[in-house]
């Protein structure tokens, strides 16, 4: 597991210059260039490595190396915690206090985005990721369209998907649960159409 920034921006495992930029980022913040490490992080950030991204929420959380700016400590920690960084759960919470409505469907939106390639593409983690936007980042959290990729990811294997889609279903008023789950067909056939790599089971979608 490589060095995170500490929430008060202050590392607590030393590490050597090395010829690999996320320990040339940890090193360039030791050595007190703070904005060196932020350029390094970023650059992996955007390259999809989810420990920079929440190295770089920190930095943005904090306003070490660059201004600090809440939306984009919030947005960077989002995606960090869909990457599968335990550590940026927390750090989102915490962020998402200050947080107002509109901005808070804005960084849904731009995550959402960001997600869409990699939904087409049939992963169902995205799916998975895509649903937990839904639930927990949108100011009115969307259970009926939540439930629909959950459902789908866990059709297509996604074990930690089936107790959230249930979890999703349970947050539907039960007189529309059987329409929503008829959505999620439709959500299904829907996907498999406009998919880059449909699953095998599009050949039995309606």
């Amino acid at each position: 597991m490589r060095t995170a920034l500490p929430l008060c921006l202050l590392l607590a495992v030393g590490l050597p210059v090395a010829a690999d930029p996320f320990d040339a980022a940890v090193a360039a913040f030791r050595q007190g260039d703070a904005g060196r490490a932020a350029v390094l992080f970023k650059e992996l950030a955007e390259a999809g490595d989810a420990e920079a991204q929440f190295n770089l929420a920190l930095i943005y959380a904090e306003g070490a190396g660059l201004p600090q700016n809440p939306r984009e400590a919030l947005y960077w920690a989002w995606r960090a915690k869909l990457g599968g960084v335990a550590m940026a759960e927390d750090l989102s919470v915490r962020l998402e206090g200050g947080i107002p409505p509109e901005v808070r469907d804005a960084l849904a939106a731009r995550l959402e985005t960001v997600l869409a390639p990699r939904v087409a593409a049939g992963e169902a983690s995205a799916m998975f990721g895509l649903a937990r936007v839904l639930l927990q980042l949108r100011s009115q959290p969307d259970p009926k369209r939540a439930y629909e990729w959950l459902a789908i990811a866990a059709a297509l294997g996604l074990p930690e998907a089936l107790a959230a889609r249930d979890a999703a279903l349970a947050q539907v008023p039960e007189k529309e649960r059987f329409a929503v789950q008829d959505g999620a067909l439709g959500a299904f056939a829907d996907w498999c159409r406009s998919a880059s790599k449909p699953a095998v089971a599009c050949a039995a979608a309606g």
